[in-house]
């Protein structure tokens, strides 16, 4: 509130009561005393815990270079009125840019009046004094309460604060609000030039008219309403009105004093609107959120807090939304044990990146669930934002449960038929063999070697078996040479690959180092994938067998030129028994995927009728243990 006062320190003080609650930051330095004094609005605008500084502490806050610049400024000052720079100031762990007006008051004092550096203000320099010059500033009469005392004017002190007096008026009149003042008689004594503009009127040609005058009552009881109670109450009031011509909102707070009131006003049209907007946006969000079975959050990872969750969150966890929202930590209490490293980590990420994890909790209640949690980052104002969604997932993964449950018992069901056949159809020759050694005795030898060949795939199909029931739990990791792996099976390979006319080939990644896998399956899945590349070429091609590196992956190729495979045969690839060979038992793909498996690889065909086939096998490449 401005009125007048006797002292330029009291006065000074309610320069900057007014420039806070215009939302204006400011602070007063008395160079004497080497105080600075911040009003509410900056102090919150640079994190401070006080209003009342040191200078020396004051300085701190500016870049060095700029300190020596402000530093000889303040030492200067009698030699002028008005400056205007550029500062960085650094609030926390961010630095700031801002325009500063700097106004030399009397009694030693600088007000400091600083705006975003966005937002710079039209402040000009003013290099007169004059009373003209004044004038044409501001054009409202001299008996307006900044020009003279309304009461007690001839006091001898009014004449040692005049030219504070000026300079504030001077000052008020570029202010970013609309600043109007009454008088208790509800007469307008003063209004600055952006509150003309606001309303569209040159309210200092209505010096000392009152207020209905330009505004009939009816047409804004409102806001005389609103007058009326800061008047009565001598409290500061604080509303949004409408105004017709032009037709804008605006903002209105109210100051009063023992002089009448101080009306200070801002064109809050569009950030009215777009409240509005913003709010008809949380409202459909909302209605959205809390009518999904999802459970949707929002969340400030620095200061590790949740600002928003939906719903569901309770029927998911099983835990009161409010205690979570005060307490986030509580949700990982509920994650079990083996997944809150993984989720830790997800967490991380979703900082960064869209990215999911899944986990099982066990619920107040003692229910077990799973979890799927989804999380993307938000950048708004330097800060990051996660937005995410849980999904409770149990039946889902029950269904798969029994879906692969069902899938073994169906592969078991036709393994078991598969095995009664293949062992059945050696048995009877063996049987038949038998029985004709033992009715013609001098037969007996000449079957020896069809015995033992029927006896030796009905081991070959066990062996296989064996394989296939062995658990991944044996895999043992250790320190493997790829490149002598695959030199190795090669040449146990040659001979029959020689027979056939058939040559093989092999390039390793010179960026391939030793590292962690299990070296006898590593040598059986390349035997199994090259006797199978060989089969398939029947007499005379090539098989090639490449290992790259792609980033932390192995990718291991066994390319031939054969006759290749169709649409039909690659799908039927894995399935029990099921062979292209004319001896084959069709378990040999089953073990080599198991083994793939156990070591958490994948394997891929491709093939092209003609053309050949190309079996691309990709395994974890870790040269730590």
């Amino acid at each position: 509130m401005i009125k007048e006062r006797y002292s330029d320190h009291v006065y000074s003080d309610e320069m900057l009561y007014i420039l806070g609650v215009s939302g204006t930051p400011a602070c007063l330095l008395d160079v004497h005393h080497q105080t600075v004094t911040l009003n509410n609005v900056l102090k919150n605008e640079l994190l401070l815990d006080e209003s009342n500084l040191h200078m020396s502490r004051w300085l701190s806050l500016f870049q060095m270079l700029e300190r020596g610049e402000i530093y000889r400024m303040i030492h200067h000052s009698s030699e002028w009125s008005e400056k205007e720079l550029s500062v960085s100031v650094k609030t926390a762990d961010i630095t700031k840019r801002y325009y500063c007006k700097m106004l030399h008051l009397s009694n030693d004092n600088i007000a400091f009046i600083f705006s975003s550096q966005y937002k710079k203000p039209y402040l000009p320099v003013f290099k007169h004094k004059h009373k003209e010059n004044y004038d044409q500033i501001n054009p409202l009469p001299h008996g307006t309460v900044l020009h003279q005392t309304e009461v007690l004017a001839t006091h001898p002190k009014a004449i040692r604060t005049s030219q504070v007096k000026e300079r504030l008026v001077q000052a008020s009149d570029y202010f970013p609000h609309g600043i109007a003042m009454l008088n208790r008689n509800w007469e307008i004594i003063y209004a600055n030039t952006t509150m003309e503009k606001m309303v569209n009127l040159q309210i200092s040609q209505y010096y000392r008219k009152k207020l209905w005058d330009l505004f009939p009552i009816d047409d804004y009881y409102d806001f005389f309403q609103h007058y009326l109670r800061a008047m009565e109450t001598q409290e500061t009031v604080n509303f949004i009105g409408e105004v017709y011509n032009p037709h804008i909102l605006m903002g209105v707070t109210v100051v009063p004093s023992e002089q009448g009131i101080t009306i200070i006003a801002q064109d809050v049209t569009s950030s009215t609107q777009q409240l509005r907007d913003l709010e008809e946006v949380r409202e459909r969000f909302t209605l959205l959120s809390e009518n999904i079975k999802e459970a949707c959050w929002i969340c400030y990872p620095q200061e590790n807090r949740l600002l928003y969750i939906s719903q569901a969150f309770n029927d998911i966890y099983g835990l009161d939304k409010e205690e979570v929202m005060k307490e986030p930590s509580l949700i990982f209490s509920l994650i079990d044990d083996e997944f809150l490293p993984e989720v830790h980590e997800a967490a991380k990420l979703m900082m960064e990146q869209n990215h999911e994890v899944e986990f099982s909790i066990t619920t107040p209640a003692g229910d077990k669930k799973w979890v799927r949690m989804r999380g993307f980052p938000i950048k708004e104002n330097g800060q990051t934002f996660v937005i995410g969604m849980d999904e409770d997932i149990t039946k889902f993964k029950e269904m798969t449960e029994l879906q692969e449950k069902s899938q073994q018992l169906s592969t078991i069901t036709q393994m078991a038929a598969g095995v009664a056949h293949e062992i059945k159809n050696p048995l009877t020759a063996i049987k038949g063999f038998l029985q004709i050694g033992a009715a013609n005795p001098d037969l007996r030898d000449s079957y020896h070697d069809i015995i033992l060949d029927e006896v030796n795939r009905i081991e070959s199909i066990v062996q296989d078996f064996m394989m296939l029931s062995k658990p991944k739990s044996s895999v043992q990791l250790e320190t493997v040479n790829l490149e002598s792996i695959i030199t190795y099976v090669s040449r146990l390979l040659d001979p029959d690959s020689a027979n056939k006319n058939i040559k093989l080939y092999h390039t390793c990644d010179p960026e391939l180092s030793p590292f962690y896998s299990e070296p006898k399956r590593l040598k059986q899945i390349l035997i199994n994938l090259l006797s199978n590349a060989i089969d398939a070429l029947g007499e005379k091609g090539e098989v090639q067998v490449e290992a790259l590196l792609n980033a932390n992956e192995l990718v291991l190729s066994i390319i031939d030129n054969g006759h290749g495979l169709s649409d039909y045969e690659l799908t039927k690839l894995g399935e029990p028994f099921y062979t292209t060979k004319e001896k084959g038992t069709g378990l040999g793909i089953m073990v080599t995927k198991k083994m793939i498996d156990d070591l958490d690889g994948k394997i891929l065909y491709e093939s092209t009728v003609g053309e050949g086939t190309r079996v691309t096998v990709r395994l974890p490449y870790k040269t730590e243990g």
